[in-house]
């Protein structure tokens, strides 16, 4: 499958994007940053969206994303940053790139490198819903300290007057945390591509199909009513569940060592729901029962409008609809099937999230 993605696709891309961003991106900023991405990448030329059986196998893929925290970050980022690490990185590898895929969705800046470089936006992504750390969406390198990556972190383009080019060449962990140094030290944010990745391996090990989800999604809860209408619809798709309808009553989620943690508390008369927060959603528990746990989808929504709301969005008092959606129902990498890569989140919000996960064979794949 080949088609050229338009302005007509950016809307379902957006809205379907953000809600699988798990709260960890809001329509506000991604109107300033996502909306302006598309537009500038349409502006290049052509975008093509292809399906991975659709490139060479003895090609390679690069990972372009974002590092850092999204709610509390001032971030020295330009757009063109993000085309600058690619290119960074296809400098170092030293040959032309099969393509690019996203790190999670929206992914907006893959299709900016996609029509930078001239190469296709590949259907598939480095996991299908938001993760805060870049192990997590590491598609199951994160266990293996014997592969070698190399990662490019970019921000602060020329005029800002700070600049800050970064390359880390060495497994994922310790790449990984070369780039949440440079978030850190950079306003929170940082522009960054990573690679080589053999097509073959980011077919068995990434979130195939993750990109075309996004815009089925997107199209669904378009196409329904704003408001209740457009939440069902999103609900219906992710063959998911409303959990709760309510009002925000408790948000103690404070940046600390480079993420967004903390809890909000969502309550409806005198049910309340628990949502453990480190850059996106991770855990839900209502009451004294865990309803869903991440790499589930755990994502808020405007009861009004339908819109999904970021953590950053949502202060004491702020009405919020609760939607989970089990794992199975939508793509993912291998990495967050990684007991690895969820003892960081386990420590900051002193809970378990692993031990709640019953795999049933969904464990990580061989690389």
């Amino acid at each position: 499958m080949r088609r050229q993605l338009t302005g007509e696709d950016v809307p379902a891309a957006m809205i379907g994007g953000l809600l699988l961003s798990a709260g960890g991106s809001s329509r506000t900023r991604s109107l300033e940053r996502h909306d302006l991405a598309a537009d500038v990448a349409l502006g290049y030329g052509e975008v093509t969206l292809a399906s991975l059986d659709t490139l060479p196998e003895d090609g390679y893929l690069l990972v372009s994303t974002s590092v850092g925290a999204p709610g509390f970050a001032e971030p020295e980022l330009h757009l063109r940053d993000h085309v600058e690490a690619a290119r960074t990185l296809v400098a170092r590898i030293g040959r032309r790139p099969a393509g690019v895929i996203c790190g999670h969705v929206p992914g907006f800046n893959a299709w900016l490198v996609a029509a930078a470089l001239d190469i296709p936006y590949v259907d598939a992504a480095a996991n299908g819903r938001g993760h805060p750390t870049v192990k997590m969406g590491g598609m199951g390198l994160a266990s293996r300290s014997d592969i070698s990556i190399i990662q490019v972190a970019q921000a602060g383009y020329a005029e800002s007057g700070s600049r800050l080019s970064v390359v880390a060449e060495g497994n994922l962990v310790k790449t990984s945390q070369t780039m949440r140094h440079a978030a850190m030290i950079s306003g929170g944010l940082v522009a960054s591509a990573r690679g080589p990745y053999e097509v073959g391996f980011v077919a068995h090990n990434g979130a195939s199909g993750a990109i075309g989800f996004q815009l089925a999604l997107g199209e669904a809860m378009l196409g329904a009513a704003p408001g209740i209408g457009r939440i069902e619809a999103a609900t219906r798709f992710l063959s998911g569940e409303n959990l709760l309808t309510g009002t925000v009553t408790a948000n103690d989620v404070a940046y600390r060592d480079g993420f967004d943690v903390g809890y909000v508390t969502v309550s409806h008369g005198t049910r309340s729901v628990r949502l453990g927060v480190f850059n996106e959603f991770m855990t839900a528990d209502d009451g004294d029962e865990r309803r869903a746990t991440f790499p589930d989808l755990i994502c808020a929504l405007e009861p009004d409008t339908g819109e999904p709301l970021a953590i950053a969005q949502m202060p004491i008092g702020t009405a919020a609809a609760i939607v989970i959606a089990d794992r199975r129902g939508f793509p993912l990498g291998q990495g967050v099937f990684d007991p690895l890569v969820f003892r960081e989140v386990e420590g900051g919000l002193e809970t378990e999230l692993y031990a709640h996960l019953d795999l049933n064979g969904e464990k990580t794949r061989p690389c």
